[in-house]
């Protein structure tokens, strides 16, 4: 029997409702009545606000659960988006972690772990989060985004798993219980992702719950840092409080979707941590020549993602990587060697446009490969272009093509032309990305009105060439 992963996480966010921090306990008392594990991705300073109300027994209660990290202040401007819309993903991370640093510290000392995961602020996506997270050694991204979807799945991107794109197969709890009926309408809507799934081999279910919305009819965050304004402590102003018969229906609602949810057999809910083990991959630090020519069978016809064997997706940023080493190895001899070394760079942080010749010399385009490989070792990145001798400068995707047809002839044993045509690839995996979302998320009530950061779209464009599919170790 396939197995339907169900991940349930709360955000954890609310430092102004003094009511919110009763919250936690009334939620983990019904998913223990059904055994039912959550993720719980805390703000740092929802973690000072309950310090300083005294409350311990609600830290303590949380420790006994995942805990993820949801940045510092969350809201509060200049917010994640207003301060990286200008900035490449790489120095997007360093000021990423230059301002959440204190935050995450925070978070891991009254946990006394490293947070298991780590996801943004309302629908404020961004790839300049992720090199950060590897320094900070988190391992998962769990949030919600519709920018990016891969199948409705998990998926790996900046070399970091997400879950992070369920969009078909994703629950938002909040608000439904408003309506008499909620429960029943998300109720069918799991049962149609169920079997939906269990007619395929299994899948992952997303879960989302701000317990907030139980005793607030309006976000918090919206009511105090709106439209690009910040308000001191004392100005803080609680949202409306729903009606107590809206809360008591909330809580019935919520156990009554997850007892229905635990009656599936094939199911099982799992944290941040359990998936980090469920869909982990052998770390490969060299490839085969067996691997080489199926990479190049693949990349010199298309620069998308290549769906490899035994379900281990291989990367356009790793394709790139394994076929520049290749070709550079080729100026120590003649012949390839058994193994080659391999890794995974991040994308290139610019978008470039070959120019030049459209005839590069083989000699050229292999010195060139070596160049592409220390710029890699060095800045852990793609380069912008690639200088092919003095007669061409290439695209990252057109490079890849181009070489992948090159390293083809060395495969086959074949002599090599004294001359490559130069061949075009598309922008790697850009279908997976949704520009409509992305224009929608700047758009965020928290943000300035008429916000826009086409720098960041564009990031998210050029760190798709490490998108690749998720797949479970064992279903």
């Amino acid at each position: 029997m396939s197995k339907i992963f169900v991940y349930v996480w709360f955000d954890v966010e609310d430092y102004v409702t003094k009511e919110s921090n009763d919250l936690p306990p009334i939620a983990f008392r019904i998913l223990k009545k059904y055994n039912v594990p959550v993720t719980c991705k805390l703000v740092a300073e929802k973690v000072r606000f309950l310090q300083e109300n005294g409350r311990n027994d609600i830290l303590e209660a949380i420790a006994e659960y995942d805990v993820g990290y949801h940045l510092d202040t969350h809201s509060r401007h200049p917010t994640l988006y207003e301060y990286l819309a200008d900035l490449d993903t790489c120095a997007g991370a360093k000021e990423f972690y230059a301002r959440e640093k204190q935050g995450f510290e925070l978070v891991k000392q009254v946990f006394s772990r490293n947070p298991s995961c780590f996801g943004h602020p309302g629908p404020a996506w961004a790839p300049h989060v992720y090199p950060a997270l590897t320094e900070m050694g988190i391992p998962i991204y769990l949030d919600e985004t519709p920018i990016v979807n891969l199948n409705n799945q998990p998926y790996w991107y900046c070399g970091v798993l997400n879950l992070n794109g369920a969009n078909r197969n994703f629950i938002v709890f909040d608000y439904t219980f408003e309506n008499p009926k909620g429960v029943t309408v998300l109720k069918r809507k799991f049962k149609k992702m169920h079997d939906t799934l269990s007619k395929s081999d299994g899948g992952a279910v997303s879960i989302l719950f701000h317990l907030h919305t139980t005793i607030n009819k309006k976000f918090w965050d919206a009511v105090n840092f709106g439209k690009g304004k910040n308000r001191t402590r004392e100005e803080y102003t609680r949202p409306q409080a729903q009606p107590a018969k809206i809360t008591s229906r909330a809580w019935e609602q919520f156990e009554e979707l997850i007892r229905f949810i635990s009656s599936f057999d094939d199911v099982e809910f799992i944290t941040a941590t359990q998936a980090a083990k469920i869909y982990s991959q052998p770390v490969r630090t060299v490839l085969t020549k067996d691997d080489l020519h199926r990479i190049v069978k693949h990349f010199r016809k298309s620069t998308d993602y290549l769906e490899a064997e035994s379900k281990c997706a291989l990367s356009p940023a790793q394709a790139f990587y394994a076929v520049a080493r290749g070709l550079s190895e080729l100026l120590n001899g003649t012949d390839l060697p058994e193994k080659v070394e391999f890794k995974e760079p991040l994308g290139p942080l610019v978008s470039t446009r070959t120019a030049g010749n459209t005839r590069v010399f083989s000699k050229d385009l292999v010195v060139a490969a070596l160049s592409a490989v220390e710029f890699m070792d060095n800045e852990n990145h793609l380069p912008q272009s690639v200088h092919v001798g003095d007669s061409a400068d290439l695209s990252p995707e057109d490079f890849l093509v181009t070489a992948s047809k090159l390293l083809g002839f060395v495969l086959a044993g074949k002599t090599l032309p004294k001359k490559m045509i130069v061949s075009r690839g598309a922008a790697p995996n850009v279908k997976y990305v949704n520009r409509a979302a992305f224009k929608k998320a700047c758009k965020w009530t928290v943000l300035p009105a008429r916000f826009k950061a086409p720098k960041i779209f564009e990031q998210i464009k050029l760190q798709a060439w490490t998108l690749r599919p998720a797949y479970p170790v064992s279903n």
